[in-house]
């Protein structure tokens, strides 16, 4: 299960980003990275990277904030 948090969807109006983008990156990122109990992902989306960052709590993933690079 994904959770936005209204943090990311602010940020996904005001830049743009589909929830469809941002489960693309969620399946099946180009890049994995880990900070602390962060996890950050991206992908090529349309000639843009897309970087989502999340939380797993209870097998749910919490999407924080999500940006083009």
């Amino acid at each position: 299960m994904i959770i936005f948090t209204k943090h990311t969807k602010d940020r996904m109006i005001e830049r743009g980003i589909l929830k469809r983008d941002i489960e693309k990156v969620l399946l099946n990122p180009d890049r994995i990275n880990r900070e602390n109990h962060r996890i950050i992902v991206s992908k090529r989306i349309n000639k843009e990277i897309l970087e989502v960052v999340y939380v797993i709590e209870n097998s749910k993933k919490i999407i924080l904030t999500c940006y083009y690079l």
